[in-house]
């Protein structure tokens, strides 16, 4: 009787190739060009952000209107008007005469201002022609000087005329406006002993300048 074998054969290589394909490696791939693109992108959003703001920025400081606080009026003539030779006043502005260097007469700083100027003659509430300066006092005369400005739009608002020498302030009228056009005036008597710069001004509550003249005065 023939002998029954079982025989029984174990691949161990085939085993190892089937434990591979159960149990898969995992392989990390760095797409290293696409993160540098993707870096310089966000580089050039980064900069075309700042540049816009940048702009921005610059364009608002452009637009706001420099105002005087009430608190610095007494400052006004350095701070504001130093130098007016690089203005260009407004039309209505008495800007035909030579004075103080290379300062006019007269400049405009508001469109609501249509004519200012600074006269020895007022009559029926018009200005002659403006003075020439620098104005020249004798001995023992006495010269009155009027500061006219007309406006507009500017109904129910309180305005100042302030008049300065040599950098102080000498007088203030406020002028109550209660007309949507109004011709505004005021005067100082001026002496041989009011020798120097001269400068009037007309400003509102906050301190903002709307309209300036100057002259000088010789004894």
């Amino acid at each position: 009787m023939a002998e029954n074998r079982v025989v029984i054969k174990i691949n161990y290589d085939k085993d190892k190739h089937r434990k591979e394909l159960i149990d898969p490696k995992m392989v990390t791939v760095w797409h290293t060009k696409r993160i540098l693109v993707a870096a310089v992108i966000l580089l050039l959003l980064i900069i075309l952000i700042f540049s816009w703001f940048s702009v921005g920025e610059t364009s608002r400081q452009n637009q706001s209107v420099p105002e005087v606080s009430p608190n610095l009026a007494e400052a006004l003539p350095q701070s504001v008007a130093a130098d007016r030779s690089a203005i260009k006043p407004l039309p209505g502005g008495q800007d035909t005469q030579a004075t103080q260097g290379s300062r006019p007469p007269a400049i405009i700083l508001d469109k609501r201002v249509v004519r200012a100027s600074i006269n020895s003659v007022i009559k029926n509430n018009e200005p002659g022609e403006p003075i020439k300066s620098p104005v020249t006092i004798e001995p023992n005369q006495t010269l009155e000087l009027f500061y006219f400005s007309e406006i507009k739009n500017m109904k129910d608002k309180v305005l100042f005329h302030h008049w300065f020498k040599n950098g102080q302030a000498v007088y203030k009228k406020q002028l109550d406006i209660k007309a949507n056009k109004s011709k505004l005036i005021s005067s100082r008597k001026l002496t041989a002993k009011d020798s120097g710069d001269w400068q009037v001004v007309l400003i509102d509550k906050k301190g903002k300048l709307f309209s300036e003249v100057n002259f000088s005065v010789n004894p």
